[in-house]
């Protein structure tokens, strides 16, 4: 299990709470977890350069 903190704008806890209430759920966390499963994430290096992070 992982846990993860954001920090959410006014606008996004708004997103949030309303698909919350929309789809009958308790808690803004439930809510996220259902919202993560619609998008896809690439995840990239920032702070080495990639071809060093790809090296086997």
């Amino acid at each position: 299990m992982v846990k993860i903190q954001i920090d959410l704008s006014e606008e996004e806890d708004r997103i949030v709470e309303i698909y919350k209430l929309t789809n009958k759920m308790k808690t803004k966390q439930e809510a996220i977890k259902q919202m993560v499963t619609y998008f896809e994430a690439k995840i990239t290096p920032s702070k080495i350069k990639e071809k060093d992070y790809f090296k086997l």
